[in-house]
């Protein structure tokens, strides 16, 4: 199913577009605080990002990777993405997002995943998402726990493609 275009009240979901690449760069690719604790490392080139948009738009139409842009509805400034994916080694839908530093603190990563949430819900038919985060991202069990999610049991947590290893955290959220 292709990637659908999804809005909340202050929000628009969409799938990116090639023109996003510098937008993306700026706002959460280059900052090594909002790399933290990702799977992923940030850029510092932003040809490194031009490709990672290229990967996303090849995705638009799989069934088992969603990924959105996530925009403001009032300003269409880009802020972030989300993402729900089958983990392979889970065989599982695993929610993910991340947001650029000054859109922190102000409950878009909780109102855009909800809605992300209802499509895998609706439209998917899944029956139950993944959640994982390091224990030290104290933001992220928060958004876990606001969307509903429940703390199955403690992981290892790899970051940064591997260079860096946290306690981490597992959740189940049943739909």
């Amino acid at each position: 199913m292709k990637t659908p275009i999804l809005e909340t009240d202050r929000l628009t979901l969409r799938p990116f577009y090639m023109e996003d690449a510098q937008e993306v760069f700026e706002c959460w690719e280059s900052d090594p605080d909002v790399a933290k604790y990702m799977f992923w490392e940030s850029h510092n080139d932003v040809n490194k990002t031009i490709g990672w948009v290229r990967e996303e738009i090849s995705k638009i139409n799989a069934d088992d990777w969603y990924r959105w842009a996530i925009l403001l509805k009032e300003t269409g400034e880009l802020i972030g993405t989300g993402l729900i994916y089958v983990d392979e080694e889970y065989s599982k839908f695993e929610i993910a997002y991340n947001l650029g530093e000054k859109a922190w603190g102000f409950g878009y990563t909780v109102e855009a995943m909800q809605e992300v949430i209802k499509f895998a819900k609706e439209e998917l038919r899944i029956k139950e998402l993944m959640g994982r985060h390091a224990k030290e991202n104290v933001a992220s069990k928060i958004v876990l726990e606001k969307l509903g999610f429940t703390y199955i049991k403690d992981i290892p947590y790899e970051c940064n493609r591997g260079k860096n290893i946290y306690d981490g955290r597992e959740y189940i959220l049943e739909l």
